[in-house]
């Protein structure tokens, strides 16, 4: 796999700074940003061992993430050469950035998990369907690549450190690697506004789309080679609706 120049000099960056840059695929033309990684590293859900040593490893593939991008820089590393994720109890539960728990089902996940809908989203982009998702494994990251708007992982929203958001934003709006992707769905609801938007990626305020609370606000540059979508997290309730409008706007862009 050939690494862009523009993301080999990110994560030498990162490594250094040992700060978060995500995962999927670096060439991707599709950037989801979220609100942070989920990790649940005081157990507030009252699960069981393995639970427990889940979320402890998850917590420490993403203090890695930096390093483990740099060895598959190193090492050329593409998806096709990294082993399945076997699962199970004596499973070891850290993963490649590149493609994390490669050959997971969709029927390990809830249907409220971010990773249902963003393997929805996927579908509905690339194919305009739904109805293979259950009948497949995740391979979302193939297409997308993955970052968070939070570096600072959480169970949940409310208890987050955001104090470092505003380092984040001026991170993205710094980055030849994020400035290059030509889609931009930002699934981190009120983690910035419609005004932060414009000045970090140089876009205007095109139209709003949805209803109530399924709602999504596209941006687009001057010259329309750029496309920004905010919106909601997509998780928990998140209508099938709201995904297929989000793909039609993003399928039609990138025609």
């Amino acid at each position: 796999m050939e690494y862009p120049e523009i993301f080999v000099k990110k994560a030498k960056e990162c490594k250094k700074t040992e700060t978060y840059i995500g995962t999927g695929d670096p060439n991707g033309k599709i950037l989801i940003v979220g609100k942070e990684t989920a990790t649940d590293i005081e157990n507030k859900a009252n699960g069981n061992e393995l639970y427990v040593r889940f979320q402890n490893e998850m917590l420490q593939d993403f203090k890695e993430n930096a390093i483990k991008w740099n060895l598959n820089i190193e090492n050329l590393v593409n998806v096709d050469s990294l082993p399945n994720w076997i699962g199970g109890k004596n499973s070891p539960l850290t993963s490649n950035p590149l493609f994390p728990f490669k050959s997971l089902h969709p029927k390990e996940l809830r249907e409220g998990q971010t990773w249902s809908k963003y393997q929805k989203l996927h579908d509905l982009i690339f194919l305009n369907d739904l109805s293979s998702i259950k009948e497949k494994e995740i391979d979302f990251h193939n297409n997308f690549f993955l970052t968070e708007m939070n570096s600072s992982p959480a169970k949940f929203t409310k208890d987050a450190d955001k104090s470092g958001i505003p380092n984040r934003k001026q991170f993205f709006k710094e980055s030849d690697f994020f400035q290059n992707f030509p889609v931009v769905i930002l699934a981190c609801s009120n983690y910035i506004n419609g005004n932060e938007i414009e000045e970090i990626f140089n876009v205007s305020f095109d139209k709003q789309c949805g209803v109530e609370k399924q709602l999504f606000w596209t941006h687009y540059n001057s010259d329309k080679t750029k496309l920004v979508i905010h919106t909601r997290q997509l998780s928990t309730n998140v209508s099938d609706n709201l995904l297929i409008e989000i793909a039609n706007e993003v399928r039609n862009f990138l025609k």
